[in-house]
């Protein structure tokens, strides 16, 4: 079997493949982030039924009842590498489900997209997952060192139940040479046709802020008795969207943006902004990913005040999350938040950390096999690289620690248009032919990894 007729195969199985994309979307798995919540469970079983169709064993490790994790390995024959492909079956929850074109767990298939919630993030990734395991299986393929996939609960909400859990109870079960996770793999489109791909080595910081804000509370009928809190609410709310953070321009992409787009200065902080304008041109929506990389971002997402509709409110939280660059630390965002609300009385300001800055070595035979991969999959031979960070946080965090090599790589089409999945958003979906080109490149991948030989 060479790597070409495994490709050949997944192409025949597009069928299978849309058909598992649709079963794990019909499946809901909505994680609130409140106990009891997930029901993952019922979709690790589904997973651990069609693997072992393929002689494929695997376990269903539940962190608590109904939060299971599905772990499933094809063993190696030598002593090469190991493989861990990661991807979370929680989705986030619908916020008003009649605004969807669809209904969200119907996995209606409409003009070469499926639709649903947790489609994209993350059952696209697992479904390509899944497949590249069981075709490497059914191709009998020899692979020189473990190939792992684990199919796990809770990373909409931290990993509590999740990769943490399994991270601290069943390390070694998780522990690989080298993992694949989500969140990177779409290329930059450059303007003489060449992509340029970024491998997401790492990911920015996020923390939590909750503002805590004091008035004094009266009847509504005579409010000038109190100190309305809403008011308070209105201007800390205007102060956090005008605030402008500190530009960063220490990732490496930003050393190269003149050279791959013919610009005549160098990038720096006074002029990113302008810079990622400019490309939008050109780039269109992926020049957005530029902001995340190149600032702390602090976004107001939920707000409480108010206990009866007659009574003036004393007492407001506003929650914002916070997502920083490596440098960003606790301190420097407390400072940051204090200057910015400085005069605003009464309020207090508590910060809780989700996930620190995390990130893995660039340099290593696991990028070189990745670009291989990719090059294969794709037919191309002036693809360009660069590391990147993930400007969110995933469970990728929990497998640093234990010495694993993480890129946040999960590339399907690469087709230049595409539009948007709306992850976390209303009417979110996958793109069918993204489907079958994300598990051409998990095959190509693992084969590069755990048959080909690594320098």
């Amino acid at each position: 079997m060479t790597l070409d007729e495994l490709l050949s195969k997944a192409e025949e199985s597009r069928a299978e493949i849309i058909a598992l994309e649709q079963a794990l979307v019909k499946i809901p798995t909505i994680n609130t982030g409140v106990m009891p919540t997930g029901n993952e469970t019922a979709l690790c079983h589904y997973l651990q039924d069609k693997l072992a169709e393929e002689g494929i064993a695997s376990d269903v490790l539940e962190s608590a009842p109904r939060r299971g994790n599905l772990l499933a390995r094809l063993p190696g024959s030598g002593n090469g590498p190991s493989l861990l492909l990661l991807a979370h079956t929680d989705v986030v929850p619908i916020e008003d489900e009649s605004q969807w074109r669809f209904p969200p767990f119907s996995a209606t298939i409409h003009e070469g997209r499926i639709y649903g919630r947790g489609s994209a993030d993350c059952k696209a990734l697992l479904t390509s997952q899944t497949m590249a395991m069981i075709l490497l299986k059914r191709a009998g393929v020899t692979l020189c060192g473990d190939l792992v996939l684990c199919a796990d609960a809770d990373e909409e909400t931290g990993g509590k139940y999740g990769v943490r859990w399994l991270a601290e109870n069943h390390p070694d079960r998780i522990r690989t040479t080298y993992c694949l996770n989500e969140g990177g793999g779409r290329p930059l489109h450059l303007a003489d046709g060449r992509l340029l791909y970024l491998i997401p080595v790492g990911e920015k910081g996020r923390m939590e802020i909750t503002l805590t804000l004091k008035g004094r509370s009266c009847h509504a009928a005579a409010p000038w008795r109190g100190d309305n809190v809403a008011f308070k609410i209105a201007e800390v709310l205007r102060r956090v969207q005008g605030y402008e953070p500190e530009r960063d321009v220490s990732a490496e992409i930003f050393r190269h943006l003149p050279a791959l787009f013919g610009l005549s200065e160098e990038i720096t902080p006074s002029n990113v902004d302008g810079v990622i304008e400019t490309l939008k041109a050109t780039l269109g929506e992926e020049a957005e990913s530029l902001r995340g990389l190149s600032r702390m971002t602090l976004t107001p997402t939920m707000v409480r005040a108010g206990v009866k509709s007659n009574n003036v409110p004393e007492t407001a939280t506003i929650v914002c999350d916070v997502r920083t660059l490596p440098h960003q630390d606790e301190a420097y965002v407390q400072a940051q938040v204090e200057r910015l609300l400085e005069g605003v009385p009464d309020v207090q300001i508590v910060i809780q950390y989700t996930a620190e800055p995390n990130a893995s070595p660039y340099d290593t035979p696991f990028a070189e096999a990745i670009r291989r991969a990719t090059a294969k999959v794709l037919g191309r031979d002036d693809l360009l690289w660069l590391s990147g960070l993930t400007i969110g946080f995933t469970d990728s965090r929990f497998l640093r620690p234990l010495g694993t090599v993480v890129y946040n790589f999960a590339p399907g089409n690469s087709a230049k248009g595409l539009p948007l999945s709306m992850a976390h958003g209303t009417d979110e979906s996958t793109d069918i032919e993204g489907l079958v080109i994300g598990t051409k490149m998990m095959l190509a991948i693992a084969w590069e990894t755990l048959v080909q030989p690594m320098g």
